[in-house]
Parts: C-alpha cells; sequence; structure tokens
C-alpha cells in the first residue's frame, strides 16, 4: 500500500511501510505501552519495522490498527487514547497524509517480572 501525492514536480510515494513504522515509534513512545503484538504471520515471516501495525491507505488517506501489549498498572483505556492520539499526530505531521482512525487492540498485558497474561494462561480472548 502507498500513499501518492502529485505536485508540480512530480509525484511523492509513502509506502505503507513507512507509515507502519512511524506508527510503531510513536506507539512506543507512550508510557504504559511494553510491546506491539505481531500477528503469527509476523512472527514467522519475514516482515521488517512496523510489526504490529496494520495500515490501509486510500490516496492520501490512512487508518491504522495497532496491536499491543500494557503494562501492568496503566489504565488501558488512557493508554490506548494516548496511542490513537501519538500515532495520529506523528503520522499525520511526517506525512501530510490524514489519518481517518487509529483502532486499538490491546492483546496482552505484561506483568513487573516479565510474563505476560497469556504466557501465564491467565488471559481470555
Amino acid at each position: 500500500m502507498v500513499t501518492t501525492e502529485y505536485n508540480e514536480l512530480g509525484a511523492v510515494h509513502i509506502a505503507g511501510k513507512v507509515i507502519a513504522v512511524i506508527a510503531a515509534g510513536a506507539a512506543l513512545a507512550v508510557p504504559g505501552v511494553a510491546f506491539l503484538a505481531t500477528t503469527f504471520t509476523e512472527k514467522f515471516g519475514k516482515a521488517a519495522g512496523g510489526r504490529g501495525i496494520d495500515v490501509k491507505t486510500d490516496k492520501t488517506d490512512v487508518e491504522l490498527t495497532v496491536r499491543l501489549v500494557a503494562r501492568h498498572g496503566y489504565r488501558i483505556p488512557d493508554v490506548a487514547i494516548k496511542v490513537q492520539q501519538s500515532v495520529k499526530e506523528a503520522v499525520e505531521s511526517l506525512t501530510e497524509c490524514a489519518v481517518t482512525a487509529v483502532h486499538i487492540t490491546v492483546q496482552d498485558i505484561l506483568y513487573e517480572d516479565g510474563a505476560a497474561a497469556e504466557r501465564a494462561g491467565a488471559a481470555d480472548e
């Protein structure tokens, strides 16, 4: 997926992977985010930076889905809202694309001892 903008000098193409990397950096900078969650395909595939981020583009409009693991002790809705705001601001300011939505999926919680609820058998999907 590529966003494209045309001007008097030609075309500017921004790959979806670039948008995903920008979004990942912004999400990871939010307190309460332990790391970005990956899908089976991402875990065993050759995907590089931007894991945990899905990007859909339509010309210069961008819709993102961020899959994350939250740190225990942080209020999850507050973390999710801050991630939405941070990702939207970063992508719009660095690409000049309009972010139409930032969907958040919290897939797990990381406890202080490093154990994630899913691995401890405590998570229900």
